[in-house]
């Protein structure tokens, strides 16, 4: 019993030199990962001139066309 107490305060004292070590880079991909993302900034540019997908033409001019 005595060896898996040394054990687990073993891991405890090298996982906080770790943290130690290390926080600044850990902290940095924590909030990397983890971290709330920053909203898309959306340019809205408008055309010199509508653009329609789909171009209307009336009836009389449809078959004058013909």
């Amino acid at each position: 019993m005595l060896v898996y107490c040394i054990v687990a305060v073993t891991f405890v004292i090298w996982g906080t030199i770790y943290f130690l070590y290390f926080r600044v880079q850990l902290r940095d991909w924590f909030g990397n990962r983890f971290g709330r993302d920053s909203d898309a900034k959306i340019e809205e540019t408008l055309p010199d001139e509508p653009r329609m997908s789909l171009t209307y033409t009336s009836n009389s001019e449809d078959s004058r066309q013909r």
